[in-house]
């Protein structure tokens, strides 16, 4: 999914700026530099889903296959992560959420961040395609319902989400099961009595 400069409008860049500490400053400097990074609060207009960045990548392709709505999310360069931006409220519920996907036992969990959390995502109109935030999917200003981006729906996330990992843990996990089996194979085998 690459990202296509895009424009910000006014309703965008006002909501994006709800969710800082003062939002009249930061849509007065995102005027005058619409490329600027911006650090958003969590729990204000969206929460944030954070995994691994491969994870949520095969998850939004399970979600354009199935049709479903792609909302933002990021990708962090330095790190092996990336955000999506989901409905204000959604850290509440998540844990039931990702419990209902059948998630895996012992795996870690994709962790949803509300209040109390920041995060930096690139402006909507980039410079470059280098930084330590890049848009996976942008917000989209033509899906916007009264200047708010539309957002990834947190239960068909979750689902894919746990689909995606069990599409990837069977290649994952073919070298450790031979590896065991090596090691049983050389142990002595305990006898019976």
């Amino acid at each position: 999914m690459e990202v296509g400069e895009i424009a910000e409008s006014n309703a965008l860049s006002m909501w994006f700026s709800v969710a800082t500490r003062c939002p009249d400053t930061a849509a007065s400097q995102w005027r005058e530099n619409p490329h600027r990074p911006r650090r958003l609060r969590c729990g204000v207009t969206f929460d944030v889903v954070l995994a691994d960045r491969q994870l949520i990548e095969a998850a939004y392709r399970l979600l354009a296959q199935y049709e479903q709505p792609l909302g933002p999310a990021v990708r962090f360069t330095s790190l092996r992560s990336a955000a999506v931006l989901v409905p204000s409220g959604t850290v509440e519920s998540w844990s039931s959420l990702v419990a209902a996907s059948q998630w895996p036992s012992g795996l870690p969990l994709p962790t949803c961040l509300g209040k109390g959390h920041a995060i930096l995502v690139p402006a909507p109109t980039p410079r470059s395609a280098t930084g330590v935030a890049q848009w996976l999917v942008p917000p989209d200003d033509d899906q916007a319902i009264g200047g708010a981006p539309l957002l990834t729906s947190p239960a068909p996330l979750a689902r894919c989400l746990a689909e995606a990992l069990s599409l990837h843990a069977p290649a994952e996990r073919a070298p450790l099961r031979r590896a065991v089996a090596v090691v049983r194979s050389t142990l002595p085998s305990p006898r019976r009595s």
